[in-house]
């Protein structure tokens, strides 16, 4: 049974409208609050009895007339059951004292000013809690909440799980085990059964879809929440107006880094060889299926799902549309850095794009020899500003070149124009006006390495003066790992893949949208470890490559080694052409070593898997193929590199606390391909039910079985040295 108590009105709202030249204004009554609620989930209050809120005809509360008495929030006790729950809705009408607690169940939607009486409960039952606070984060951050909004989504789930920790949401949410905080009507938090899981739109920032200021909005969301409660059913993705991912969050103390953490990793990161196969379906098939599971954000052509990067787009792009609506008459500053082609003006001239009214310029202080050259660039600014049609956007590209042999020698020729506005011409100062200054860094690959950098020379070129008046900056990530944690480079390098193929060769895409690629040379574009000169690299492997006319691209379409090298190490991507045929390759070898090992044991044994490689199960065949490509994937992580065996070779042996973790790695493989295929653990090996009895944690293995997996690992160099190569630790 569902009680609706709290805040109930009826808002009255008069619609001007123009009838044969005559105007007139219409009554609008609107039910809100808890009776509201009500009458969405099919009750029909009577609005006679009604609290009465005046409104304009833009739908905003003016307020509550002084007439009106505004009681406490009352409820029958010994009216509701242990299986009833009580709704108390506020409307923010007026301070409260209490939240009446009865034997059931108490879903507390409350506001801002009311959010204290939260504090004033003890619960009792953590399995089936007195009460179910549903609150939304602004309003935690009314309260003093330290948790940002529409940067990413992971920064507002850590945020919010260090406010939790140490923050006034502690003091408020803390001993609840069950509650719902709503991010806008574009995600929320869930804490149930000790885990706190965040739902969100994906391709959205929270209050893109609407604020819950929107009190029709509010109600609508939370008349779903209280559907789901009471029907216990909990399917929290189906409350809010957009389509939603889900994401379950670590506990505050296992994030090494909160602000590392991101859900991309979490989704397709931990695993190498899942994350290339993720790439090669992003390549093939197009983004849909990573952009329906992991934060992205996209303006014009530019899209991305890194979140350092979805983060800094959208401070940045906050920042113009601040700028492009206020009267500061000075430039707004920014810095954006990256390695050489990572695509450092790009994003920001999509972003220029989607919101209008820009003209861009380009400059490259590298090229120019004097500072007239640079007066002559402020008053080009300056022409176009004065006329006010549009606004200069204005990109500085190697700012941070030298001028005159001096080290970051044009940095002191900008800190007047920033500050002020102001320039020199002729001697005279004259006002730039309105623009968006954009210095493009050619030297320092990010802003840590550009504020970093030797102190004394920084210093003296008048470093901390020209940061000091930045607004904002932006480190674009590229297609090449940027460190070694960065797992995930192999998606962005995907997707950028996917838009080369889409612009600039298009004739490999079917009608299916699916472009046709060898499986070889897909993998070698994917996973070579450096393009070096990042995006533009891989574009210009693509325009080097005789595609015109070819409806796939395969290996006699790859450009010659000579051009090739200028852009990728030839030998090492050639090598990476080879190695899932190699891997193959592998498997077969390695099948027949563990064929003739098991039945010199065990002559008679009758196990499907122990049967030459012609006879083998194709089940059987695919994980011993995905055995060997996913040690290869994992020597990237130990820095172990494989080549051509020369004749001074020497033998491979793995380091010892590489050998256990590379066989630990191998057991996890082996049983999350197990149970992906309906495995299930049984002390006794049954083939036909899927039962096994080592599909359990490595450390509960008895050593016979843990040497199976050592064994494994320590035959990889065998098989190797078969086929005439050798594995190494790269220096």
């Amino acid at each position: 049974m569902l009680y609706f108590i709290g805040d109930s009105a009826k808002r009255t709202r008069w619609n001007s409208y123009n009838e044969n030249g005559v105007l007139r204004a219409k009554e609008e009554i609107t039910i809100l609050g808890a009776m509201g609620v009500a009458q969405k989930m099919g009750l029909e209050p009577d609005a006679r009895t009604l609290v009465s809120l005046v409104s304009s005809d833009r739908g905003g509360i003016y307020g509550v007339p002084a007439q009106e008495k505004i009681a406490e929030w009352s409820v029958d006790q010994e009216q509701v059951g242990a299986e009833d729950f009580v709704v108390i809705y506020d409307l923010d009408i007026a301070p409260r004292q209490q939240i009446p607690l009865t034997n059931g169940t108490t879903i507390a939607c409350l506001k801002a000013r009311n959010l204290h009486l939260l504090k004033n409960i003890t619960i009792k039952d953590t399995e089936n809690p007195e009460v179910i606070p549903v609150v939304s984060m602004n309003d935690l951050r009314t309260n003093g909440a330290t948790v940002s909004k529409a940067l990413s989504w992971e920064r507002t789930a850590t945020d919010f799980l260090k406010d939790l920790h140490y923050g006034i949401s502690k003091e408020i949410l803390d001993r609840y085990p069950f509650f719902i905080v709503l991010l806008e009507a574009d995600g929320m938090l869930v804490r149930q059964q000790g885990t706190i899981t965040l739902y969100f739109a994906p391709s959205k920032a929270e209050g893109d879809s609407g604020s819950l200021e929107d009190e029709e909005l509010r109600s609508k969301i939370c008349a779903e929440i209280i559907k789901q409660i009471a029907a216990k059913q909990y399917d929290f993705s189906k409350v809010l107006p957009n389509q939603l991912a889900i994401q379950e969050l670590p506990h505050l103390d296992e994030l090494e880094n909160p602000e590392a953490w991101s859900i991309l990793n979490e989704n397709y990161g931990r695993d190498r060889l899942e994350l290339i196969e993720t790439a090669k379906r992003i390549v093939i098939n197009g983004e849909k299926e990573i952009l329906n599971a992991v934060p992205s954000c996209k303006y014009g052509a530019l899209l991305t799902v890194d979140r350092m990067e979805i983060e800094s787009y959208r401070a940045i792009i906050n920042l113009m549309k601040k700028y492009a609506q206020d009267k500061d008459s000075r430039p707004l500053s920014l810095a954006v850095f990256g390695f050489p082609g990572s695509g450092k003006s790009f994003g920001i001239k999509q972003i220029a794009n989607t919101l209008g009214g820009f003209e861009i310029f380009v400059y490259n202080l590298s090229q120019f020899t004097s500072l007239r050259e640079l007066e002559v660039a402020f008053q080009e600014i300056r022409d176009v500003s004065i006329k006010g049609e549009r606004l200069p956007l204005v990109f500085f590209d190697e700012f941070d070149s030298s001028f005159n042999g001096e080290p970051l020698g044009w940095l002191k020729s900008f800190l007047a124009p920033m500050q002020d506005g102001l320039f020199m011409e002729d001697g005279r100062e004259r006002q730039i006006g309105r623009a968006v200054f954009v210095f493009a860094g050619g030297t320092c690959t990010s802003f840590q390495n550009f504020v970093n950098q030797d102190q004394n020379l920084f210093r003296k070129a008048k470093g901390p003066d020209f940061v000091s008046r930045l607004k904002g900056y932006l480190n674009i990530q590229g297609p090449n790992p940027t460190s070694k944690e960065d797992k995930v480079y192999i998606i962005r390098r995907a997707m950028l893949l996917r838009s080369l193929i889409a612009r600039n060769a298009k004739q490999l895409i079917d009608n299916e949208k699916r472009v046709n690629i060898d499986e070889n040379i897909l993998y070698a574009l994917l996973t070579t470890e450096t393009y070096r000169h990042g995006a533009r690299s891989l574009e210009f492997f693509i325009s080097m490559s005789p595609l015109l006319g070819e409806e796939k691209w395969n290996a006699s379409l790859l450009p010659p080694r000579s051009q090739m090298d200028i852009h990728v190490d030839a030998e090492e991507f050639m090598s990476k052409t080879t190695v899932l045929a190699m891997c193959k390759e592998l498997a077969k070898m390695s099948h027949e070593m563990y064929v003739e090992a098991e039945l010199a044991k065990t002559p008679n044994k009758d196990l499907q898997a122990v049967t030459h490689w012609e006879d083998l199960n194709e089940t059987y065949k695919k994980s011993n193929i995905a055995q060997i490509q996913f040690h290869v994937e994992r020597f990237h992580d130990f820095n172990i590199g494989i080549r051509q065996k020369s004749s001074n070779s020497n033998e491979f042996t793995f380091k010892d606390e590489d050998l256990l973790k590379l066989a630990i790695a191998e057991h996890e493989r082996w049983c999350k391909e197990r149970m992906a295929d309906g495995w299930v653990y049984g002390e006794k090996r049954d083939n036909e039910k899927k039962i096994h009895p080592s599909l359990i944690p490595w450390e509960e293995l008895s050593e016979e079985e843990k040497q199976k997996d050592v064994d494994v690992i320590e035959r990889i160099p065998i098989l190797f040295d078969r086929i005439g190569l050798e594995l190494y630790y790269k220096s």
